[in-house]
């Protein structure tokens, strides 16, 4: 059944641009246009906290009045509320006059067919995707607030406008400083979008894709899509169909290495792959991803909004790319700010200079929103190493001076909000510390001198063993040179749980509490049992930014899923969308 947006009734000027089958487009909006107040029949609604000089008033009133969107129960509306997109998908259907209906299954894991959500999130599928976890889950992510991005394309989907005809994305370029942080899969419907007056930008020049909306901002965008631009979308394909499960990525059981039988696997997705920052030469470029140039990243990691923090160890430098405005920066350079002064238990004072510190690894502790760097320095000949909280200030979260001098630290993990992990190896040994992130001393847990417990080292290799720990409280996974340990902190305990013929990866990380790790372009999981799965193939990606992926170095996830990974060949930090 074909279902169009609600036309506006009280204005008929409204009325009949909404109710129009043609093409045309409503003339390019101006920056901030879509908050600014527009002709519309006035309205009567109270809220206690709207009042009536709010700039988005009279458009909240006509939605209210018209029950797209509702109030709370004390009697508040609560404009300023970020939107989440279960939130969204049902203002969006019921804008669209769409009845719902009760479904019994639901093509997301992380939304029961029970949960009031579902028959909007059902609804809704074809015009807010979905996201594929690591753990091959299909998730909507129902509490993550939406996105810009995400509105301009669920409402370009909706109206109908011809997605098959390329828009002109140079407008859209030339508009929006942040062009280049719009995700690559979305930069035509974005386009289609300001074509037909459905969003503009704001007065910076910046169109901001990832960051969240609000409740008001999320009305008066639903209130332009009733007035703008062809309006002939179909809800689904117009005929009964049946839910079925969603396909899930190649996933072949494999013991002792990964399988690539295709006899023995299920149809794969095509994955898009695009770049975020870099991509045209070496370089330590701040500004606009357009222009943004990095150099080597030797550690990477993602914080809960997205944003990615990245290690320059050459130039002693943290750089962060901006999800929120598309934009790279220094996030810290490694300088006084580093130094710290010390003194032992004789109260002989030490002095570590930060011209002495060696930077290793950025870790991110989801648990208590904070970025870290692991490094080693040397206050005369006493070696020490360090965990520094760089979140805001710059601070020594746990050190540890007792240890041999490392060559590297191959790893760090948090069982806890406010506990900490690593592990360091010299040539021939390996060992595990833990401390608390309160500026103390960090004990030795294990090493490899103790009958092989978490032996990655190997004197035949001059760097860093590719290693990854997954953490809970009482127990650390820990993958390395080929072999996963399950190590037992209280009392410490530990097991091989498999060794895998020196197979040769680029990188290793974790996320939903299995690990991951790459070749060339094929990414395999591992789940705590040691059995590795092809999870990402490589003749299943679809490179929208036209560069073939030879290498993935530091590999990371976002909190859609998604995979992140540095490529060495173009400089470039990069994502697999799945």
């Amino acid at each position: 059944m074909f279902k169009k947006l609600l036309s506006i009734t009280a204005v008929s000027v409204v009325a009949a641009t909404c109710m129009t089958t043609t093409t045309a487009s409503a003339a390019l909006p101006t920056y901030g246009e879509e908050w600014q107040a527009a002709d519309t029949t006035p309205q009567t609604v109270t809220f206690a906290d709207l009042p009536s000089i709010h700039w988005a008033n009279t458009y909240i009133a006509e939605m209210v009045n018209r029950k797209v969107i509702s109030g709370y129960p004390d009697g508040k509306f609560r404009p300023n509320n970020t939107i989440t997109r279960a939130e969204f998908a049902k203002i969006m259907i019921t804008a669209s006059g769409v009845t719902p209906k009760k479904v019994n299954y639901s093509s997301f894991s992380d939304i029961p067919a029970t949960n009031w959500a579902s028959p909007f999130i059902e609804a809704v599928k074809d015009y807010m995707t979905g996201y594929r976890t690591a753990d091959s889950s299909y998730i909507f992510n129902p509490s993550a607030p939406a996105t810009r991005e995400d509105v301009a394309v669920a409402l370009v989907k909706l109206k109908g406008y011809d997605t098959n005809r390329l828009p002109d994305q140079s407008t859209i370029k030339a508009m929006f400083r942040d062009y280049d942080g719009i995700s690559e899969s979305a930069k035509n419907y974005v386009a289609l979008a300001v074509e037909n007056g459905l969003v503009s930008g704001f007065q910076d020049e910046t169109f901001r894709p990832q960051a969240t909306i609000t409740r008001a901002e999320a009305t008066v965008m639903l209130w332009r899509a009733y007035q703008y631009g062809n309006d002939n979308k179909q809800i689904g394909d117009g005929q009964s169909t049946t839910t079925t499960a969603p396909s899930t990525p190649v996933s072949t059981p494999s013991n002792p290495a990964p399988s690539t039988d295709s006899s023995t696997t299920t149809p794969s997705a095509k994955f898009t792959v695009e770049t975020l920052v870099g991509g045209s030469a070496a370089g330590d470029v701040d500004g606009p991803v357009r222009t943004a140039k990095i150099n080597k990243i030797d550690s990477m990691v993602v914080d809960k909004d997205n944003n990615i923090y990245f290690l320059d160890a050459r130039n002693k430098k943290i750089r962060k790319f901006n999800s929120s405005n598309g934009t790279v920066e220094t996030f810290k350079t490694i300088d006084q700010s580093f130094n710290w002064d010390y003194k032992d238990a004789d109260g002989n004072a030490k002095h570590y200079d930060y011209s002495s510190l060696t930077p290793h690894k950025l870790a991110y502790n989801a648990a208590s929103n904070k970025v870290y760097l692991t490094a080693t320095g040397k206050a005369n000949t006493s070696p020490g190493i360090f965990v520094y909280d760089i979140t805001g200030n710059v601070s020594v979260a746990a050190y540890d001076l007792n240890s041999a001098n490392p060559h590297y630290i191959n790893f760090v993990a948090f069982p806890t909000a406010d506990t900490v992990l690593y592990g360091s190896n010299d040539w021939d040994e390996s060992y595990m510390y833990e401390g608390k992130l309160n500026g103390s001393q960090m004990d030795l847990v294990a090493s490899s001198q103790d009958n092989g417990i978490i032996d990655i080292s190997d004197s035949s290799y001059g760097y860093a063993p590719v290693a990854a720990a997954y953490a809970t409280e009482n127990n650390v996974y820990v993958f390395g040179r080929s072999k996963l340990y399950n190590l037992q902190l209280f009392p410490v305990k530990a097991e091989k749980v498999i060794e895998y013929d020196r197979m040769g990866f680029s990188s290793v990380g974790t996320y939903n509490s299995k690990l991951y790790m790459t070749q060339v372009n094929t990414v395999y999981e591992m789940g705590t049992d040691g059995q590795m799965t092809t999870f990402v193939k490589g003749e299943d990606l679809v490179y929208n930014d036209g560069t073939t992926i030879k290498e993935m170095q530091q590999l990371s996830f976002d909190t859609n899923g998604n995979i992140l990974f540095y490529d060495p060949n173009s400089y470039s930090i990069r994502r697999i969308n799945l």
